[in-house]
């Protein structure tokens, strides 16, 4: 029996409302997130003991309870509403009742899918999550039950270095943890290696490292270090190209900011770029890169705890394993939302693949979605070329054609003004369908100017604030950038 969470619900007339959580398919048990609050007041109420939803952010965030197979909770007399969420890929079940002082109610939930995304060989991850000081237990127990109640298939945890901030997770080994993988979720422990020039200001940027061995080291330079005072070195590109030796998967973080993402990019650093994880939705970079030439997978994650929805799912060709996961992952056949369900098929090509010599191509996308959105856009090389404002706040879908006289590249998104539970845009991104013709994208130039400026910034930043052990390290340093800059010069030249 679980102790009710309130002072006014532990005395003689407290009712317990129970019941059981069940696979609406299979009716197996699952785990899920719980909202019980009080009609007449609005007030939550919750296990003593239980994993809650993180510390809110915003006066728009609400926090959840999290059960397994069962909840059950003391509430006093009076009308509820209670809300169980699974997921994205599920249909909230919210129902109301009353409960009389004594007396148990009962109300089972049958969680429905809202689209059965594994079917389709698409399973989700979240790429990026850190448990830091104000969780309020074990880190394991949250380990254990929070992917599986968000219907992942896959969680990355990363060991992360902010001078001395203890953070709860970094006691976990790096590697796969099967013993954290039994309820559903391939968990795995890597790391985000980074390096600011100020609190909010991401220096040469920051990057996951995924399916690692071990950690790559320094795990944090600069500002950031242990100690605050470590030189500015390595580079996140040269991190990047030692955990690619390592066997890992490198996914750049936080819509592309920082100093070296197009440093790193160029080189082929990078297996994927991480959109809106801890950031509001950015797309700016990411089609720049793209409108260079470059395959670059989009991918996301939540960053801090379980904020929110965010997710990427990645298409599996074969068995489903972390390992076809990832390869899915770099291979570019990606979705990521925070919500809604994105289809797309360019000539009948899913995202990642490639179509060679067409001029003219058919574009059939839809997006469906438990939580309200307002459009569906298809983009040629980042401008929207059809769209569709969504039915009922939940469904959206267009069939357009687009022409081609030079490469480029098709996707879809979700776009709007509505905001998630923790006041995030909803948002909904697909990775592209690239156009391969004998001349370059009509934006090349525009965009590798853009690029240009921005490293040319960032070489002159460096040479003045940045802190070497060596002019040696400093050169090395500098001459990562000056091989991106090569790339992006030859591209502004050649459009």
């Amino acid at each position: 029996m679980l102790l009710p969470s309130r002072g006014e619900a532990q005395t003689g007339a407290a009712g317990v409302i129970q019941g059981a959580l069940r696979d609406g398919a299979s009716g197996k048990p699952v785990a899920a997130k719980i909202r019980v609050t009080a009609a007449d007041s609005g007030e939550a109420y919750m296990p003593a003991s239980c994993i809650k939803s993180m510390p809110k952010r915003n006066d728009t965030d609400v926090r959840y309870f999290y059960a397994r197979g069962e909840y059950e909770v003391a509430v006093p007399p009076g009308r509820y509403q209670i809300e169980v969420v699974r997921g994205i890929c599920h249909e909230a079940g919210v129902v109301s009742l009353e409960v009389a002082a004594g007396a148990r109610r009962r109300q089972d939930f049958d969680i429905a899918a809202l689209r059965d995304m594994r079917a389709a060989g698409w399973y989700s991850g979240n790429t990026h999550t850190h448990y830091n000081v104000d969780i309020e237990e074990a880190v394991d127990d949250r380990m254990r039950m929070v992917p599986p109640a968000e219907a992942l298939d896959v969680s990355v945890i990363s060991y992360l270095i902010r001078n001395r901030l203890p953070y709860a997770s970094n006691r976990i080994p790096i590697g796969r943890l099967p013993e954290f993988s039994r309820d559903g979720t391939l968990m795995d422990m890597g790391e985000e290696c980074r390096n600011n020039t100020a609190r909010n200001s991401l220096g040469y940027g920051h990057c996951l490292f995924l399916n690692i061995p071990r950690l790559v080291e320094p795990v944090s330079t600069g500002m950031l270090s242990a100690d605050g005072q470590a030189p500015d070195f390595p580079t996140m590109s040269m991190l990047c190209a030692e955990a690619k030796k390592l066997g890992g998967t490198a996914v750049w973080c936080h819509n592309g900011n920082g100093m070296e993402t197009p440093i790193a990019v160029a080189l082929g650093h990078v297996d994927a770029l991480n959109i809106a994880d801890g950031f509001p939705v950015g797309y700016d970079w990411y089609y720049h890169f793209l409108n260079c030439g470059l395959r670059l997978p989009v991918s996301t994650g939540t960053d801090w705890w379980e904020y929110d929805h965010n997710r990427v799912f990645a298409r599996v060709e074969g068995e489903f394993t972390y390992e076809s996961w990832l390869a899915g992952l770099r291979a570019g056949r990606t979705v990521i939302s925070n919500g809604p369900l994105l289809d797309l098929r360019v000539e009948g090509k899913g995202p990642g693949a490639e179509l060679r010599g067409v001029s003219r191509v058919k574009v059939q996308a839809s997006a469906l979605s438990r939580v309200r959105f307002e459009r569906l856009e298809v983009l040629r090389d980042g401008e929207v070329i059809a769209q569709q404002t969504s039915a009922d706040q939940r469904e959206a879908r267009v069939e357009c054609e687009a022409a081609f006289s030079r490469s480029g590249w098709i996707a879809a998104r979700v776009t709007g003004q509505t905001r998630t539970r923790t006041g995030f845009p909803v948002f909904a991104h697909t990775g592209p369908v690239y156009v391969k013709r004998p001349q370059p994208s009509p934006r090349q130039s525009d965009s590798a100017r853009r690029i240009l400026a921005q490293i040319d910034d960032s070489v002159g930043f460096i040479r003045k604030y940045y802190r070497f052990a060596s002019q040696a390290d400093q050169a090395l340093a500098l001459g990562q950038f000056a091989r991106g800059r090569e790339f992006y010069a030859r591209l502004a030249a050649t459009g």
